[in-house]
């Protein structure tokens, strides 16, 4: 294998329009030709293997119905709107529609207790929830206890207080025009996992941060699209891997994405990878350690998977290994914070990579190990990994998030001379290849 890493990174420039939304961007240019309207954008399948299949025609018209049925209800731009759902198509067609009329999508997982639910609806200040059977218990009682939600769209759900799903998009015409929004107004709301004795803080993506995710993904999925490429995760798609680094850049390259719920069995799930001849996977560690100890190998399905990439922290050299010999492919781990999308990665076909690093900077990012004073330190040195601002030709990096939210507000994001901090201590070596830094003491400088 050539490295090609030196004339990717040096080359690449980043295109950002003036203004960009992510739901024209993913879902109503391509319902806007006869062609791409017609493949498919979504297969989900549910927990009975009930499947929902929507065309980016399809998708688009179910989009836009929400769309005009928040505006009825008042929906302004940058309001938020939260999403509390289980992993279903509902769950992309919610945020796109929240996207396409100018809000901002605030995703919740399904299985937050009551009390999480109230403190992210206070923060957020959303006016309107969008809840299922999974969710409406605590989301209600959440709501009873004091919030700004003023309406609850459901889903598969009975309450007199809330407005069925079907009956409101029933009534809705299946036109819309995506409101016109600046590439640099915030689109997404995202919240961490729940933490004792932590200040909530939402991280505030704008529009443009998905043009910032696209090099990393491409690379990490060894140059998504190719052929006939069809993309699986098993991460839900409310969850920031699953959304932004998985859904949201398989929709804005036109090509189709297979969902199902989790807790599926391995049979089951080997049978939807031959069934769609998925290629591509952004998967769990957890979800491969369920596949590599399942006492059966399932070798009789014919299967079409060409790349995996999986969170840094969870691949192991063994995991690795067993990938290989398994599926005859080699992990790309990747580096996404919160809200940063991939940052620092492997891409097998286009540079090596070095056991146990968590890869190079993508193309389009400047990443570098700084110290208290954000100044950058010597290869070896451990501090913190740090991405900053601007790239290379001093170009704003569209990934970047340089607000977010707390108490009801919109803040500005805490820099370091221009650097934004992961909160991941790390070091480097003299060929800018980044490793964690271990929690004792400093490892020797690897050559």
């Amino acid at each position: 294998m050539t490295d090609q890493y030196n004339s990717l990174y040096q080359s690449f420039e980043w295109l950002v329009p003036s203004h960009f939304n992510i739901a024209d961007a993913c879902c109503h240019r391509w319902a806007s030709s006869p062609h791409e309207a017609r493949q498919v954008a979504i297969y989900f399948e549910d927990q009975v293997g009930q499947l929902t299949l929507l065309t980016y025609g399809q998708l688009s018209e179910k989009v836009n119905k929400l769309a005009n049925g928040f505006i009825r209800m008042g929906i302004q731009p940058q309001d938020r709107i939260a999403i509390a759902l289980q992993h279903s198509a509902e769950t992309a067609v919610t945020i796109l529609a929240a996207l396409t009329v100018g809000a901002i999508a605030v995703p919740l997982t399904s299985s937050l207790i009551s009390a999480e639910y109230a403190e992210r609806l206070n923060d957020s200040q959303a006016k309107v929830a969008i809840v299922d059977k999974h969710s409406i218990a605590a989301v209600m009682s959440a709501i009873d206890n004091h919030s700004s939600v003023k309406q609850i769209i459901g889903i598969h759900t009975e309450d007199e207080r809330i407005i069925p799903w079907r009956t409101l998009l029933a009534r809705q015409p299946g036109t819309f025009t995506p409101v016109i929004v600046s590439s640099d107004s915030p689109a997404l709301l995202i919240y961490p996992d729940p933490k004792e004795n932590k200040p909530l803080k939402g991280t505030l993506l704008h529009q443009s941060a998905l043009i910032g995710t696209l090099p990393g993904f491409v690379a990490s999925q060894n140059w998504f699209p190719k052929g006939n490429d069809i993309f699986w995760t098993s991460f839900d798609w409310s969850t920031p891997h699953g959304l932004l680094n998985a859904l949201l850049p398989t929709l804005y390259f036109g090509r189709s994405i297979v969902g199902c719920p989790a807790g599926r069995t391995i049979p089951r799930l080997f049978t939807l990878l031959e069934h769609y001849q998925i290629t591509n996977m952004l998967v769990s560690s957890y979800e491969l350690n369920r596949i590599k100890n399942h006492h059966d190998p399932l070798l009789d399905f014919k299967i079409a998977i060409r790349c995996i990439s999986c969170p840094d922290t969870e691949v192991t050299n063994e995991l690795r290994e067993w990938v290989k010999s398994r599926f005859d492919v080699t992990i790309n781990s990747i580096f996404a914070p919160l809200g940063f999308g991939y940052i620092i990665g492997e891409s097998h076909e286009k540079w090596p990579s070095k056991p146990e690093s968590i890869g190079k900077p993508y193309p389009g990012h400047t990443i570098a190990i700084i110290n208290e004073n954000g100044d950058e330190v010597e290869a070896g040195q451990i501090g913190e990994i740090a991405i900053h601002t601007s790239d290379q030709h001093d170009y704003p990096d569209p990934g970047i998030s340089l607000s977010y939210w707390s108490n009801a507000q919109i803040h500005d994001t805490q820099k370091n001379q221009e650097w934004i901090l992961t909160g991941v201590r790390g070091y480097t070596d003299q060929n800018n290849y980044f490793w964690r830094a271990p929690e004792s003491t400093p490892p020797e400088l690897v050559s």
